[in-house]
């Protein structure tokens, strides 16, 4: 088999980082792009040493993974970049990903979500090899849709009313008017992706994402909250509720991730598979941990002290905007679709993330 050139945008990033790592250990040549921009909200001391992590890591355990640090917004850039590696299939996996960041920076949120992903998608459509492209979307496109499902408020978290809920289907409704710019953002992403798979006759998938979670993961106040937590709670720092920490997530840890993208990969080379796939010509699919890994804050809360035998510092302040009180993707589609289901339940995936964490800690002290 000839071996394929996969492209990864924002490769140096939390879950491109995995993907590249995996690929490369598949026998397919990777090169990733990063501009290794990182949120200016998050406050650390140690910031040059978060940025260079991964790349270093690259540098001395996986020196064929060929880096890029280059600006995806600079169309004629990565123009370059795919003359030069001649991709046959691009993970997006670039962006700005704080829907919080978004609302104080917007023009900055447009630029890398809104641009860099049409760049990615016109170099795409150009190129000489006929590619698969595949974009990581976000549920936040849904806006506070999702909270019209009837929920019931127990002592820890919210419940569905009804206990036949299966979570957010790919039908879902889309609310237009309740968003933040990033979700905004990404859901001009996702249709963009959508429309140039039909339009163009490209290979296009979207892969609308809950929480993903797990090493490697520098989380943050505004984005990655699960490792937030987790950090917090080791420096024996403060961590602020907002709202009432009953909302609910499903959570996924990243190694189900890539084995989903890895099966997607498999399937495309599969001519059987590649006609099943072909019946759903958007190839738009909610990933998530689902039903079996769900969580709320407060739940997490107590996990965490329970695991480092310990008391969290708590703080509160009002509800953020669009917030979600429960978000559970229904993953029955994907799962059909792969054979795929996640096989890390949520209790040990956050133990391997505190254990990585500490390992670690002196990147955040």
């Amino acid at each position: 088999m000839i071996q394929k050139t996969i492209l990864i945008t924002g490769g140096l990033g939390f879950i491109g980082s995995h993907i590249a790592v995996r690929a490369m250990k598949q026998g397919y040549h990777v090169c990733v792009a990063d501009n290794l921009s990182r949120p200016t909200s998050l406050q650390n001391n140690n910031i040059e040493k978060i940025k260079f992590f991964t790349k270093n890591l690259f540098e001395d355990k996986y020196p064929s993974i060929r880096i890029y640090i280059e600006d995806i917004c600079k169309k004629e850039t990565l123009q370059q970049i795919f003359e030069e590696i001649q991709p046959s299939i691009i993970i997006h996996a670039a962006g700005q990903t704080s829907a919080i960041d978004s609302i104080s920076n917007p023009e900055f949120d447009f630029q890398n979500n809104v641009i860099g992903l049409f760049n990615t998608l016109e170099c795409c459509r150009q190129s000489l090899n006929r590619t698969t492209f595949i974009y990581f979307s976000t549920n936040k496109v849904y806006g506070t849709a999702p909270n019209n499902v009837s929920l019931t408020e127990g002592d820890l978290r919210y419940f569905p009313s009804n206990p036949k809920t299966m979570g957010i289907a790919e039908n879902s409704s889309i609310d237009q008017t309740k968003h933040t710019p990033y979700g905004i953002s990404k859901l001009t992403g996702d249709l963009y992706v959508q429309e140039y798979g039909k339009l163009y006759n490209m290979d296009t998938c979207v892969f609308r994402l809950s929480c993903i979670y797990g090493d490697r993961q520098f989380g943050f106040e505004e984005q990655g909250w699960v490792s937030h937590f987790v950090i917090q709670a080791l420096l024996d720092k403060e961590i602020t509720i907002y709202g009432n920490g009953k909302q609910v997530r499903d959570i996924l840890y990243i190694d189900d991730l890539v084995d989903l993208v890895m099966t997607y990969f498999q399937k495309m080379e599969n001519s059987e598979s590649q006609e099943f796939l072909d019946q759903d010509a958007n190839k738009v699919f909610n990933v998530g941990g689902g039903k079996e890994n769900t969580i709320s804050l407060l739940e997490l809360i107590d996990i965490i002290e329970d695991q480092l035998g310990k008391k969290i510092k708590l703080s509160s302040q009002i509800w953020r905007p669009a917030d979600q009180k429960y978000y559970v993707t229904d993953i029955s589609k994907v799962s059909k679709a792969f054979s795929w289901q996640p096989q890390i339940d949520a209790l040990k995936g956050l133990k391997n993330l505190i254990v990585w964490t500490q390992n670690h800690i002196e990147l955040f002290s």
